[in-house]
């Protein structure tokens, strides 16, 4: 019986083989080439700065300082005004929060902004507000921005602040996550806070805490909250009987 005869010797063909490894690198080569750059272009969007907020970090610490007193006068103004019965009206500008969120704020209330959070500004226009932060974990830093719709609604005393966006940088940030953590952190500051819904939007509703001790026998009614560019007005009206249930129209705010 013929012994098997021994297989024939398969040939490889190495430069088969070594093409097949030069397209493999060439290939990792432009994948981790478009991963870098997407990382980079993520990072680099992280780290956009809105333009009002350039602008009010760039503002002279003395300019800040003045507003931010001017806005405390504002207020301990219309602090005096909403004790009488009769209407009462504020204005305060963007550079006067702004200043007293550079310099009060920090000196007066410190630890009063959550971890990793640190200096906010504005910016009012009639359309909306807008409200930037400076954020950091660990090595990880960017600017938070918000832009909002703010109006008062039906009820009394009660604003409602519609959200549109929210970004790091120029990335979108999804606050569906969030709603709970800000209205629990709304409720322990003594601002009870609601979520609802518009197109949707979140929208967060607000009860202005104005049941307090110092307005004993007294009914404060806000009437108006409006944008102006560069500023907020807000105006109401303070009685001695019961408090009015529903707000008035434009026209007759603007009677008064």
């Amino acid at each position: 019986m013929d012994s098997l005869a021994p297989a024939p010797p398969v040939h490889r063909r190495p430069w088969l083989t070594r093409g097949m490894v030069r397209v493999a690198l060439a290939v990792a080569v432009v994948l981790t080439i478009i991963a870098a750059a997407a990382l980079w272009g993520v990072y680099r969007a992280s780290q956009q700065v809105p333009e009002f907020y350039a602008q009010a970090l760039a503002a002279p610490r003395e300019t800040q300082a003045a507003a931010g007193q001017e806005l405390e006068r504002q207020a301990l103004s219309l602090n005096s005004q909403v004790r009488r019965p009769g209407r009462w009206e504020a204005r305060f500008t963007q550079d006067q929060i702004n200043g007293w969120l550079a310099v009060d704020l920090p000196e007066k209330f410190p630890g009063s902004l959550p971890g990793g959070v640190s200096e906010p500004r504005v910016a009012v226009s009639p359309d909306q507000v807008q409200l930037a932060v400076k954020w950091q974990q660990g090595s990880t830093s960017a600017v938070l921005s918000a832009a909002g719709e703010i109006r008062l609604t039906q009820q009394p005393n009660e604003v409602a602040i519609r959200i549109l966006s929210v970004r790091a940088g120029a990335l979108p940030v999804p606050l569906a996550r969030f709603l709970d953590e800000i209205a629990n952190r709304a409720s322990s500051s003594g601002l009870p806070l609601e979520w609802t819904e518009v197109e949707g939007d979140p929208v967060a509703l607000i009860k202005l805490p104005l049941e307090r001790e110092e307005f004993r026998g007294k009914q404060l009614l806000v009437e108006e909250l409006r944008l102006e560019e560069g500023a907020i007005v807000v105006a109401g009206h303070t009685d001695d009987g019961g408090l009015r249930t529903t707000q008035p129209s434009a026209s007759e705010t603007r009677q008064r």
